[in-house]
């Protein structure tokens, strides 16, 4: 495991545990730590265009997929991704949120999962890897759309 990646793990997951916003719910909760976890894992892994395995993924690619680890079915694709859940504002994210954004200004065409502590994963580019950044970044905030919760 990479060196920054297990205190990484460890941080998130003192963050979930003592998080006052998250659910009451323990399955909710169950649930997002599962979700934050297996994106975690796939740090490091290709981007590829049409991707939704870890040998390579793009963005809608990784978030469905890291989804589906946890039994949880999403659609395919960015904008499929955004109609499913409901918006909700960047600060009342909770970890598994999605994040979208717009680049080429027709539209979302990005979207990644909330971490938690001001933190997403994100499946970036070509020649990229998933990666994990801040939602302060200025980059990520000059291009961000809304924040959606696909969990009930």
């Amino acid at each position: 495991m990479r060196r920054w990646l297990r205190p990484a793990l460890l941080l998130v997951l003192a963050l979930l545990g003592a998080c006052g916003s998250l659910p009451a719910d323990p399955q909710n909760e169950a649930t997002r730590r599962s979700l934050v976890l297996e994106a975690l894992g796939q740090v490091g892994r290709p981007y590829r265009y049409g991707g939704a395995t870890p040998e390579g993924f793009d963005c809608s690619g990784l978030v469905q997929y890291v989804y589906a680890q946890s039994g949880l079915s999403l659609p395919r694709t960015t904008r499929e991704q955004h109609a499913y859940g409901r918006a909700i504002k960047l600060e009342d994210a909770e970890p598994g949120d999605l994040l979208f954004y717009s680049f080429s200004g027709r539209g979302i065409d990005h979207v990644a999962m909330y971490l938690g502590d001001q933190q997403a994963v994100h499946a970036p580019a070509n020649g990229r890897s998933v990666i994990v950044a801040s939602v302060q970044l200025r980059y990520w905030q000059e291009h961000f759309v809304d924040a959606v919760r696909v969990l009930r």
